[in-house]
């Protein structure tokens, strides 16, 4: 995958209150991200002088030298990356490390966030690729993630000690994936499924207004199908995230 379109130009730029005087007021405290594309420049967005610029090439670069020293097998996943003027998802997936619900190998992926508008910090989530069907899943509760403000910066120093921590816990995704596979569905779960979705969108996935006559991993998946096939992929990570916490994985 070629991530040279996650690299564009971008800069601080400080910005002035433009009046009728022969000069402008700068505006003390604030600056501009702007973008740089094909030699035009876009205002991505106003910041405080305290938020430090996380360029994506500075933060993806590190990111991928780290990932390669893991020695394992891994590729750049297209399915749910994506990169805007505001913000981007890098998936990486890891062909080789996986769990299986008995119907289709479910191999590990991991998600890497920026943005310049300060929609999300730098974020990292850990989560897995259902190959039968493309789902995106998070496994945030079982796995863990990693958060860092735009103001503190971010390091992948750690990357390798939690690789190692997140593959030795496979056990407890799978674990987690065999409950789901024989837990039925009942009142309270639907009602958290409906806090985290949104009651049309989950009427829209389920296709009626009771409680479906099929497992959690079924509803899970039904749900993960529907985002990653019918949202736009900006969407697809919140959406994700809510569906995992909903289903405590």
């Amino acid at each position: 995958m070629n991530l040279q379109h996650y690299y564009f130009n971008v800069e601080e730029k400080d910005i002035s209150l433009i009046n009728d005087t022969p000069w402008d007021d700068p505006i003390n405290g604030y600056k501009a991200i702007v973008a740089n594309i094909n030699g035009k420049e876009k205002v991505v967005s106003v910041a405080k002088k305290s938020y430090k610029l996380v360029r994506n090439q500075e933060l993806i670069e590190p990111f991928l030298e780290e990932i390669d020293k893991l020695n394992v097998q891994w590729k750049v996943d297209h399915s749910h990356s994506f990169c805007l003027l505001n913000r981007m998802r890098l998936q990486i997936t890891f062909p080789e490390i996986m769990v299986s619900d008995k119907e289709s190998e479910i191999p590990l992926s991991v998600y890497l966030h920026n943005s310049y508008d300060q929609s999300e910090s730098v974020r990292l989530f850990w989560g897995a690729i259902r190959s039968i069907c493309s789902n995106g899943m998070i496994f945030g509760d079982v796995l863990g993630s990693l958060y860092a403000r735009h103001t503190s910066g971010f390091s992948f120093d750690k990357l390798e000690s939690q690789f190692n921590n997140v593959t030795d816990k496979i056990c407890h995704v799978q674990n987690r994936v065999d409950v789901l596979r024989s837990a039925s569905l009942d009142e309270d779960i639907m009602e958290r499924v409906q806090k985290a979705l949104g009651k049309r969108r989950l009427e829209e996935i389920i296709q009626t207004d009771s409680v479906p006559d099929i497992s959690q991993w079924d509803l899970l998946n039904d749900i993960t199908y529907f985002i990653s096939h019918n949202e736009k992929k900006p969407k697809r990570a919140r959406l994700q995230l809510a569906a995992s916490k909903a289903f405590a994985l």
